[in-house]
């Protein structure tokens, strides 16, 4: 069982260096908090309105992000537990971190800043 986020989302369906290595650590039940939706959509317009994607490029990767094998859960249960660790991490981070200790999961990231904010309450997959 994994909880899964946006970077490692991300990274894992735009074909970047890191997609491949990504793969081999979501063949598992995947579980995310409901955050990822915004955090995903929010990164495929930025690109969109960069010039980095084009039309039809946003599309296809909203479709796969759509149907992506994860379970979404809702943030509002570990609020206390995210606004415990602020000195620590963003709220957004802590989402995650929050859901993979409830679930008793392994948090697959791309972001080291988060992987190492992580390490000791969490088991971390850095990739």
């Amino acid at each position: 069982m994994k909880v899964i986020d946006a970077s490692a989302f991300i990274d894992s369906v735009s074909h970047g260096e890191r997609g491949p290595a990504l793969g081999l650590h979501l063949e598992d039940d995947l579980f995310a908090p409901d955050l990822l939706v915004s955090e995903v959509l929010a990164f495929f317009r930025r690109k969109l309105q960069q010039g980095k994607l084009t039309q039809a490029e946003a599309d296809d990767l909203v479709q796969r992000f759509r149907r992506a094998p994860i379970e979404y859960l809702h943030t509002w249960p570990y609020a206390e537990q995210i606004w415990q660790w602020r000195h620590t991490m963003t709220a957004y981070d802590a989402t995650y971190v929050a859901l993979a200790a409830d679930l008793g999961a392994t948090l697959v990231t791309s972001d080291l800043r988060l992987a190492r904010a992580a390490a000791g309450l969490v088991p971390v997959i850095a990739v």
